[in-house]
């Protein structure tokens, strides 16, 4: 048991590795630094990460040219088109973008974490309604005596009532849904 636990742990472990064995030896650290800059990673925390994966071939990263590669990426990521998709995609923003182009690339994913959040709530109301609805066929296929009856009545006109109010609020989410993305595409049109 311990064998395997051991096993598992260290394939998680390296499943973790920032960089491949390979990545390392190449080194090419201008490329790297500008695929981490165009996933948004977080600066120090990404390069960390990279030291630590190329210590174990005894390589040490070269953190200037991974530096000039990762600006350059970021040029890529730090759009406006970049954050809605981002914002859409419910990924989270690590503040990497500089200045000049944060206020563009967050404006992008506002509005896409806004389209995000609506989509998620239209799903989590449709689960509540379709829950309900089970409950309720259940309620109504089980025989029984007439107080059980009575009670599952009453059960199941007050699960209808909640499923009329929550399908009323799955419908204004989606009106408000319909709203964001008309923003999305003025925004996309715009840009």
């Amino acid at each position: 048991m311990r064998a395997i636990l051991s096993v598992l742990m260290l394939a998680a472990l390296s499943g973790c590795a920032s960089l491949s064995r390979d990545d390392c030896l190449q080194g090419d650290w201008a490329s790297i630094g500008e695929r981490d800059g165009t996933e948004g990673r977080a600066m120090e925390a990404q390069f960390a990460r990279h030291v630590t994966a190329c210590a174990k071939v005894e390589i040490t990263p070269e953190r200037g040219t991974w530096e000039q590669g990762y600006a350059r990426g970021l040029a890529t990521y730090c759009t406006p088109q970049t954050g809605l998709r981002e914002g859409e995609a419910g990924r989270p923003y690590r503040d990497v973008c500089p200045a000049a182009t944060e206020a563009r690339f967050l404006q992008g994913y506002d509005l896409g974490q806004s389209a995000h959040r609506q989509r998620a709530r239209i799903a989590e109301i449709g689960r509540e309604i379709s829950q309900l609805q089970s409950r309720n066929t259940a309620l109504s296929g089980a025989p029984q005596s007439d107080a059980e009856a009575l009670a599952a009545q009453r059960a199941w006109h007050a699960a209808q009532s909640e499923i009329m109010l929550l399908r009323l609020e799955q419908s204004l989410a989606r009106a408000q849904l319909l709203r964001i993305e008309r923003e999305i595409r003025a925004f996309r049109a715009a840009l």
